[in-house]
């Protein structure tokens, strides 16, 4: 058995970036543009076009030995970095596989996990990304982890892993070392989203890992789903834990505004930062149900909604779209105190011109 594990670090930026004017500005060979499918697909098919900024092969030491690694890192213009890290791999069966999943990176006497090699990369990528960073958010929120063990050379036929072996598929996509122990539930679960396409190719995905069997190693446009809804999913982590502190903030906000203190206070600050904040949020949430467009019910847009529903991706989105009803209805509420007090204001200003006016007519008089 051959073929290679894809390993796939998406971290958050905690801003928006113009990829066209990192193009346009940098003088470097970026490669960009959209991934061809390998399959039959309809032309209206879309992918989003990252920016690849760094690519490297290295040979690392492991705990596992020697490896050679296949280090790649992709700039979307969600204001995310993807980290994809490929290395090669020969083992006698899937059970082989497993350590993989453990992988830590060793340099001297020092080791670390693959999450933190990979930060280290982002962070020196960061800081040449720091003029073209824009609309900064203060929140950070864990990098989203995916590996993929893809099979190009089997002897096994692909019906077997279907059949015989599925306790073993899904304990290597579990990363679990008792295969025979794991119960028939499990299994079924982790059966659910399996999709074959041609008689000798494989896809089964779970939540952090999936396993791909194509012979003729044709598997980039399927690699791409899985990143995208990886994408997706840290995006929309990201504006949620964003938004736990932008409405606590515009509760207090609310609270100050109608203290009795800040009554002669005019408050348009608050609604001017409200509205700014409700507009940046929805336009990121537009961009990130855009990463893909993904329909019909062909084999990419079957991976792909299997991705979401395991992902719990309409979960999360329906977490963002509430708490941006909450930011909504607090924003109305400010306008409309804002709205009030305008009022008061314009009212108070014509008795006062009324009074004016009655004393000068008293004092002419």
């Amino acid at each position: 058995m051959k073929g290679e594990v894809v390993f796939y670090r998406l971290f958050d930026l905690g801003a928006s970036v113009d990829l066209d004017e990192i193009q346009g500005t940098v003088d470097m060979p970026f490669l960009a543009g959209r991934m061809l499918s390998e399959r039959a697909t309809p032309r209206y098919a879309r992918f989003a076009a990252p920016l690849l900024v760094h690519v490297d092969q290295r040979t690392v030491e492991t705990n596992l030995g020697s490896l050679v690694a296949s280090i790649a890192v992709k700039l979307y213009g969600v204001g995310a970095l993807a980290v994809v890290v490929r290395t090669p791999f020969e083992a006698s069966v899937l059970r082989d596989l497993r350590p993989f999943a453990g992988l830590r990176i060793r340099a001297g006497d020092k080791e670390e996990g693959l999450d933190a090699y990979c930060r280290r990369l982002v962070d020196r990528i960061i800081e040449d990304l720091v003029p073209f960073l824009h609309d900064s958010y203060d929140v950070n929120v864990d990098p989203e982890p995916y590996t993929v063990y893809c099979v190009s050379v089997t002897e096994t036929p692909v019906r077997v892993f279907t059949t015989a072996l599925r306790r073993e598929v899904t304990a290597l996509l579990a990363n679990d070392p008792r295969p025979d122990a794991i119960s028939d539930e499990e299994v079924d679960d982790t059966w659910r989203n399996w999709f074959s396409y041609y008689q000798d190719d494989l896809v089964v995905l779970d939540w952090d890992a999936a396993l791909v069997i194509e012979p003729s190693a044709s598997y980039e446009d399927t690699l791409t789903v899985f990143e995208l809804a990886n994408l997706q999913l840290l995006e929309l982590r990201t504006y949620d834990a964003f938004l736990d502190k932008v409405v606590d903030k515009a509760y207090d906000d609310l609270e100050d505004l109608f203290a009795r203190s800040s009554f002669l206070r005019s408050g348009h600050e608050t609604v001017k930062e409200l509205a700014e904040v409700r507009m940046d949020l929805a336009e990121a949430s537009f961009q990130v149900d855009n990463i893909s467009k993904l329909w019909g019910d062909w084999f990419l847009g079957k991976v792909y909604r299997a991705c979401a529903k395991k992902f719990e991706l309409d979960s999360w989105r329906r977490n963002v779209e509430e708490k941006m009803k909450d930011l909504s209805e607090i924003y109305e509420v400010a306008e409309a105190e804002l709205e009030a007090r305008r009022l008061l204001i314009l009212e108070f200003l014509v008795v006062l011109l009324f009074i004016v006016d009655l004393v000068l007519i008293a004092y002419r008089g």
